[in-house]
């Protein structure tokens, strides 16, 4: 049922079609610039709000084959039937590997809206 908590458990990402294996997690910021469009005779500040940017962070267990500079469509389904994150455009920025003593290696994978 949209909107109700039934925890992260199923949630999925697929990028350009291919599902993305092994989340440990998934993390969606937007937001969007304020453009400063104040006057010189203004007696208080004003903006107006420029381009969003968008930003999904995955978090996966173990290396894949996914390529920084990477774009196309990616696709979250949350368990709860949301879709934020999802977009159109989207280019791997980043993809950095952690790991610790006893624990998993982890892949973290930076994408961002794109044009």
């Amino acid at each position: 049922m949209a909107g109700e908590n039934v925890g992260f458990n199923g949630t999925t990402v697929s990028f350009n079609g291919t599902a993305i294996a092994g989340i440990r997690s998934v993390r969606y910021q937007g937001s969007c610039a304020h453009v400063p469009v104040t006057g010189s005779d203004a007696i208080v500040k004003l903006c107006k709000p420029g381009l969003p940017s968008e930003t999904l962070t995955v978090v996966v267990v173990g290396s894949n084959a996914l390529s920084k500079g990477a774009t196309g469509a990616i696709v979250v389904a949350w368990s709860d039937g949301g879709t934020d994150g999802s977009m159109t455009k989207a280019r791997l920025m980043s993809g950095s590997m952690s790991g610790s003593l006893d624990g998993d290696n982890t892949k973290t994978l930076i994408f961002r809206s794109s044009k």
